[in-house]
């Protein structure tokens, strides 16, 4: 019986130091203040599945963004809550039908950040949208 009680309690004691050794991963949060600059790519899934690249560039609390299609161009205010981050485009272009959307980033995403990679998605109603960027050094 003795030999029961400390082998459960030897287990019990490897169960938790194994468990409490996982990596509670904390991404920074992105600073909107400070002037940033990143580049990259972005897909489309689930819909007409577009590919193209990006720019992002954020200072001060505003944005600017550019995409390589046709009136990809936007600017803005710019706010991060948690893991929420929402551009709030204030240029207006009336943009004909012929082009189709520029998915430059406009409205609320989700993002993960890890200070040098930034991971920005939102799933909207025809599909998904993803850009990976990466900080200009």
């Amino acid at each position: 019986m003795k030999t029961t009680v400390l082998t459960y309690f030897v287990f019990l004691l490897i169960g938790t130091v194994l468990t409490s050794c996982e990596s509670n991963k904390v991404n920074p949060q992105i600073n909107t203040v400070t002037e940033m600059s990143f580049n990259g790519t972005f897909r489309t899934s689930n819909s007409d599945n577009v590919t193209g690249t990006v720019t992002l560039e954020i200072s001060k609390g505003y944005y600017k963004s550019s995409t390589n299609l046709p009136y990809g161009v936007g600017a803005g205010k710019l706010s991060v809550n948690g893991s929420t981050i929402n551009f709030i485009d204030t240029l207006f272009f009336a943009i004909p039908a012929l082009y189709g959307p520029s998915y430059v980033l406009s409205g609320q995403h989700q993002y993960d950040f890890d200070g040098n990679n930034l991971k920005i998605w939102r799933t909207k109603n025809v599909g998904e949208v993803e850009y990976n960027l990466k900080v200009k050094k």
